[in-house]
């Protein structure tokens, strides 16, 4: 029972440091990143409609919002669990949140970085978008592993207030596992299997591993086939972007 509390625990303080990580980088920074892209437009596309609908140059409440709820609360959720899974791998690392939000970048880069994507070249400047774009991976790398200790730090303290944040953890922990479930139920889907594939194999393979104590060159392997596989995509839609 006390493994499962502290997985729990350990699960819940990575799924709201996600959720708070993905709300401040996906949602609002994300959102300074796009005006960026619009204010780097030539000035005969403003107002012009970009790939999801959304006017050139326009921000609405409502589209921020919508972009805070599915992009940072649901993305922020799927890196929290992912975090999870990796942070015990990484907890000796003084740049613990560099490495993971490099390895995030490599692995789920072409996930966002997508030369199908015609609004990468039609508005701003191509390279300055990606590097933008791609600095979102670092950012919410560095953000959640910071946020990550504070929590636990304040979770592991006395009083009312470690109460309710432990509590919001484990609320955390419950969103993580429904992410996690659908993720795995949705390979072989009719959507794209790859990213929900690769999410399932770091997310299960290597706590399985610390739980069973099984030999560590498997987390490992399970740790690179993300990078390799995802990294092989991310740079070859970058190498197009670029052209």
């Amino acid at each position: 029972m006390s493994t499962i509390r502290s997985a729990g625990r350990h699960l819940g303080a990575a799924s709201l440091a996600g959720i708070i990580a993905g709300v401040l980088v996906g949602g609002l920074l994300g959102r300074v990143v796009m005006r960026v892209a619009g204010a780097t437009s030539r000035p005969e596309l403003a107002g012009s409609l970009t790939s999801n609908g959304n006017r050139l140059g326009e921000i609405t409440f409502a589209g921020t919002l919508a972009l805070i709820l599915f992009v940072g609360v649901i993305a922020g959720i799927g890196g929290g669990v992912l975090f999870a899974s990796a942070e015990p791998w990484l907890r000796s690392r003084r740049r613990k949140g560099l490495i993971f939000g490099a390895a995030l970048l490599v692995a789920l880069g072409f996930s966002v970085l997508d030369p199908t994507n015609i609004d990468f070249e039609r508005f701003g400047i191509t390279p300055l978008n990606l590097v933008l774009f791609a600095a979102l991976f670092i950012a919410f790398g560095v953000a959640i592993a910071w946020l990550f200790d504070r929590i636990r730090t304040a979770i592991d303290g006395p009083g009312p207030v470690a109460m309710a944040l432990t509590i919001i953890c484990w609320l955390s922990a419950l969103a993580a596992l429904a992410v996690a479930v659908l993720s795995v139920v949705s390979v072989g889907g009719l959507g794209e299997p790859l990213p929900a594939l690769l999410f399932a194999v770091v997310a299960l393979v290597p706590p399985v591993v610390l739980w069973r104590h099984l030999p560590r060159r498997i987390a490992y392997a399970a740790f690179a086939l993300p990078v390799v596989v995802g990294g092989l995509r991310t740079f070859d839609g970058l190498r197009q972007l670029l052209d």
